[in-house]
């Protein structure tokens, strides 16, 4: 079924023992003080390569001195000079161990991009910083861009010397080397500004120092982004151009990638995101071009895809980004037909980008052990224990599958007909894509031997009578609904929940107000107005911006599309008054009337633990996790039940 997947492939003289990529990303933390290649970073890498992945791809890795006001913290690892060989080879020795090649993306840095510390260095003087437009950027001068050009040529022979089987040049998105490529972005009046030749005359140098050093048959992989997809950016047109100039100039292979970070939902697309989002662009290079074309976006959690776009001649290759990070068995559990084993990516962005961005190393809300290969290996129990898990959400359902892996007795008790809690409502709506977590722990607990109770809500008399050794306590969150008049719930007063697991049987009316635009509440306007059209959405935020707490991408997409929907919304509006048929707020200004028929809260949960605390000192071991401890996120959820099971 899956023969294009696995069939050998070649990118200029290196052999592919298949057509999957592991696709670079950000290491976060993991690397060593001095930014070498770390053994956890050895050990994560490893475990995408024994998982059957054909070609690793490193993180952007900083390679000059030049643009130091990027010190380590702005890029994933470092490779300067020759004290970094030595980490570095163990990495690369460790993946071709398992049959797999590895390649480094080397960088210059980001750029305009870059917003913490110094003045960043950039192709021109005065670009903003996307993420705080007060940053302006300074031009590297003529000088400064000969020694970054001097710099690949140098690191680009340690790197061949340290066993990496191919370089790929970061050329995408906006960062430092698109900026000289880039119209919008390079105002030089020197040889590297100018015409399109003038702007693609750095990258070309780099090409040419790097076949100086490595020799014509060393693998050169170039990422880059054909179409920027923003007002200024560059288009396909263009980008056809580019492809062609640097197959001309001697790379064996193109990467295709989609965006920049003034619509990062392209280049790293969230959950709301369709399968495949990218591969349009991938296929446009693809003809044109006589060299094998890389593409990715959204397609791990849908093998069928992978292959189908292999299959069509979309593309040459498949890349993997957060699939890895959430199963690093991938390859292996598709090749060997069990796809029902693969855990799949909710396209949350919170433990892999939200973790780099606050200085943490990078790992996956479903899968702790990603950046903790090593650390947080399952080990066998040493007693076979019973344990009752209560509560069949994300965070019980994990702590059930680890605990029964470990060799433990366990039953699951949920007092719904179906497991997933919060994610159950969640999957029928704009994130209908969170079904496949949820389908994942269905089959997962039934391998593991897992009895499941559904349609069972336990009270502590019959936790007693059952006498386990361990409980785990995951009961959840409750939605809270703020009534202001001090009555009770009105008759047209609704939770995110009772919209999206009663559809249809709710009389919405003509007009329909969300309270909250957080995350969620964004989520459930957009589903109200995309599902029912002609009806009036309103949201009501208590601040300034929507979706707040979400990843930068996230956030982004959701602003658009709330906007793009017609969506009304009122910012630094407070709730006061819910009665039939209207709403009363208060703007700046004084209060005002809102008509509304149906009045949707989603402004947060309250733990609901009426358990943990009652069982402690009565049962050997009680572990409370998940929403009950504090309402969050699916990553402490799954993170507090993962290391409650590994604890037993």
């Amino acid at each position: 079924m899956f023969e294009k997947l696995f069939e050998p492939g070649k990118i200029g003289s290196m052999r592919l023992k298949n057509r999957i990529v592991m696709m670079p990303m950000g290491n976060g933390f993991m690397e060593n003080p001095d930014g070498g290649f770390s053994r956890r970073v050895r050990d994560y890498f490893e475990a995408r390569a024994k998982g059957g992945t054909g070609l690793i791809m490193t993180g952007s890795t900083l390679m000059t001195r030049v643009t130091e006001s990027e010190p380590r913290k702005a890029i994933s690892t470092l490779f300067l000079d020759n004290t970094y060989v030595g980490g570095a080879s163990e990495t690369c020795d460790a993946v071709h161990r398992h049959g797999a090649k590895i390649c480094i993306q080397l960088t210059a840095g980001d750029g305009r991009l870059w917003t913490w510390g110094p003045t960043p260095v950039s192709s021109s003087d005065g670009l903003p910083s996307v993420f705080d437009p007060n940053v302006k950027s300074r031009a590297a001068t003529t000088k400064e861009v000969e020694k970054i050009i001097e710099d690949w040529g140098i690191v680009a022979g340690l790197v061949k010397e340290a066993g990496f089987d191919s370089i790929e040049i970061r050329a995408y998105g906006g960062y430092f080397t698109d900026q000289f490529m880039t119209a919008l972005w390079n105002r030089r009046t020197d040889r590297f500004g100018g015409d399109l030749t003038g702007r693609m005359r750095y990258p070309m140098e780099i090409i040419k120092a790097i076949r100086k050093s490595c020799g014509d048959d060393y693998p050169i992989i170039f990422k880059f982004t054909p179409d920027h997809g923003i007002k200024g950016g560059r288009q396909i047109g263009e980008g056809i151009e580019i492809a062609r100039m640097v197959q001309d100039a001697g790379v064996d292979a193109l990467h295709i990638d989609y965006g920049a970070w003034e619509n990062h939902y392209n280049v790293i697309p969230p959950v709301h995101q369709p399968f495949a989002n990218q591969i349009w662009l991938a296929e446009k290079i693809r003809n044109v071009v006589n060299i094998p074309v890389i593409a990715h976006g959204k397609l791990g959690n849908k093998p069928e895809i992978a292959e189908e776009v292999l299959r069509d001649g979309k593309t040459d290759y498949v890349g993997l980004g957060r699939s890895l990070l959430t199963d690093p068995e991938w390859a292996n559990k598709v090749r060997e037909g069990r796809l029902a084993d693969i855990k799949p990516c909710i396209g949350c962005q919170k433990g892999c980008l939200g973790r780099i961005f606050v200085g943490k190393y990078v790992s996956c809300a479903v899968n702790p052990q990603t950046g903790m290969e090593r650390e947080f290996r399952l080990a066998p129990a040493e007693r076979r224990k019973s344990v009752l898990v209560v509560g069949g959400g994300p965070g019980g359902a994990e702590a059930a599958r680890v605990a029964a892996l470990r060799g433990h007795d366990v039953t699951l008790c949920e007092k719904n007909a179906a497991l997933g809690g919060q994610l159950r409502a969640a999957s029928h709506g704009v994130k209908e894509q969170l079904h496949i977590l949820m389908d994942y722990y269905v089959v997962q607990l039934a391998k593991a031997g897992v009895k499941v109770e559904l349609g069972r809500e336990l009270d502590v008399k019959e936790i007693l009578n059952r006498r386990p050794d361990v409980v785990i306590v995951a009961t959840g969150a409750k939605p809270i609904l703020l009534v202001p008049d001090g009555g009770g719930r009105p008759g047209n007063v609704y939770t995110v929940e009772d919209i999206l697991l009663d559809q249809g049987k709710i009389d919405l009316g003509g007009k329909v107000v969300v309270v909250g635009g957080g995350e969620m509440g964004c989520e459930i306007a957009l589903h109200l107005a995309e599902k029912n059209p002609g009806k009036s959405v309103t949201l009501v935020e208590q601040f300034g911006d929507l979706a707040s707490g979400a990843f930068h991408s996230t956030r982004l997409l959701l602003k658009k599309r709330v906007a793009d929907a017609g969506i009304t919304v009122l910012f630094n509006t407070k709730l006061v008054e819910v009665r039939k048929g209207t709403i009363t707020v208060d703007v700046e200004g004084g209060r005002k009337t809102v008509d509304a028929d149906t009045v949707v809260f989603s402004i947060g949960y309250r733990s609901n633990d009426d358990l943990s605390g009652t069982l402690t000192g009565t049962i050997p071991e009680v572990y409370a996790v998940g929403d009950c401890n504090m309402p969050r996120q699916v990553l402490s959820a799954v993170w507090e039940g993962f290391h409650a099971a590994r604890a037993i």
